[in-house]
């Protein structure tokens, strides 16, 4: 490599990691200043495009779908359609796209005393109508029989049958009686099915509590994480979905913002990965070649220094990083990152304590064996609702300590200063064979496959 070509390519560097940020690195970088050649160099930034607009994104996938004809090609007179949305844990507008649908459904024959709109809450609290109205818009809630999943509530369940796996099916009965099945919603990364999007619809969003439970138990594995599509609770919740069924999906590729960028629609199995895919690549994801034995983990735009890093940013890292690798990371500490987890054993008054802040307060102080025994119970002395919530605040705590676990075998320094940190970590380090990977912001970092 030319001494210009070199000096060129670092400034390019540079660009990448600093441009919109206020962070540092660049500067070492733009001075050629690493150790190691500009070819060594890889910057893992998303793209992270600006948005448009929700009603133009959807009618563009709708009118050239996917695996199968255009929504208003289907012959939907007389039959029950439903309909189903992501609920008030996803910000999706969808009251801004619901009539581009509604226009589809309305030229294929569907009456509207036969379409129903379903909010797929899945262990979230149901909506009340105010929200389904903040969700779906006023005028359809006034039209349109709309219901806010229960997983808890038998009376609003149909068993299906068992998955291959042997999970027992019960989804929301209105999906199950329905002729034709409509799904609206969004990909981005998911902390444990991978991405979100396709057939999660179904598991957990119109799913009983049993059978998301016996799902949601796959999330422990190392491989649910964001990212990683074909998890063991993605690859169930496939399989439990396709049995059920959804006749036509749209799903919406979204920023960092949650802005529409691109939206496929059609059959589930051909819009779902290419939908991921098209994020991977044109959104939220970057790749590397190789891990490295140094990475660097920067500030993204709109982000400025802190104490503490989110546990999944740092586990992004660790990714594209050796077994024994250096991360380091831009923060306002300046401390080596040491990962501890809790030894404890919980007790059963606390466990089945009402109070929220006294059970919480626990989950830190409980060993990874511990936090998983726990989440298995099934003799809990509390409510339905109130389980829901406990097994949630569980999991959220298992992922965070799934996050740490790869950072064990790493050196992990944060400072507000990392170009010395790199400085020094390099300098222990041999040249040969080396490779130093940058990961900017929010960025989901993969090594490319063989």
């Amino acid at each position: 490599m030319s001494e210009e070509f070199s000096r060129r390519r670092f400034l390019e560097l540079a660009a990448a990691i600093s441009a919109g940020t206020t962070s540092s690195f660049g500067q070492v970088v733009a001075a050629g200043d690493l150790g190691i050649p500009a070819d060594k160099v890889t910057v893992l930034r998303s793209k992270n495009p600006k948005g448009g607009s929700w009603p133009d994104v959807v009618s563009r996938a709708l009118a050239s779908p996917m695996g199968t004809p255009k929504l208003r090609a289907q012959n939907l007179r007389g039959k029950r359609v439903v309909v189903m949305t992501d609920d008030w844990g996803r910000p999706t507008p969808a009251s801004e796209f619901i009539p581009v649908v509604l226009e589809e459904l309305h030229a294929a024959g569907a009456e509207d005393a036969n379409i129903t709109f379903i909010t797929s809450s899945g262990m979230h609290v149901p909506m009340t109508q105010a929200e389904r109205e903040k969700k779906l818009g006023k005028d359809i809630v006034a039209r349109f029989r709309t219901i806010s999943h229960d997983a808890g509530d038998w009376n609003m369940l149909a068993f299906v049958g068992t998955s291959d796996l042997g999970t027992p099916i019960w989804v929301n009965r209105y999906v199950a009686e329905a002729d034709f099945k409509v799904a609206l919603g969004r990909i981005a990364p998911h902390e444990a099915y991978g991405y979100e999007g396709g057939y999660k619809m179904i598991v957990p969003g119109i799913s009983s509590f049993e059978t998301i439970l016996r799902d949601h138990s796959m999330n422990f594995s190392q491989f649910c994480v964001p990212g990683v599509h074909g998890n063991p609770s993605r690859r169930e919740a496939d399989s439990i979905g396709a049995k059920v069924g959804i006749n036509f999906v749209v799903n919406i590729v979204v920023n960092r913002q949650d802005e529409p960028v691109k939206a496929f629609a059609g059959k589930v199995e051909m819009v779902h990965p290419q939908g991921i895919q098209y994020g991977d690549q044109e959104v939220w994801g970057a790749v590397t070649p190789c891990q490295s034995g140094v990475t660097v983990l920067t500030l993204g735009p709109g982000e400025s220094l802190r104490d503490e890093l989110p546990s999944e940013m740092l586990r992004r890292a660790a990714t594209v990083t050796t077994e024994k690798g250096t991360i380091i990371c831009e923060s306002k500490a300046e401390r080596v990152f040491k990962v501890q987890f809790g030894d404890g054993v919980a007790d059963e008054e606390t466990l089945n304590t009402k109070d929220v802040a006294t059970f919480n307060a626990m989950l830190p102080k409980l060993s990874l064996s511990e936090v998983m025994r726990i989440h298995e119970k099934r003799d809990w002395k509390l409510d339905r609702r109130t389980i829901q919530h406990r097994v949630k605040a569980i999991r959220s705590r298992y992922y965070l300590m799934r996050n740490l676990i790869p950072l064990e075998t790493r050196q992990v320094l944060l400072t507000p200063n990392p170009s010395a940190a790199f400085k020094s970590a390099m300098a222990k380090l041999s040249a040969d064979g080396l490779h130093v990977n940058v990961v900017v912001g929010g960025t989901v970092p993969k090594v490319q496959a063989a």
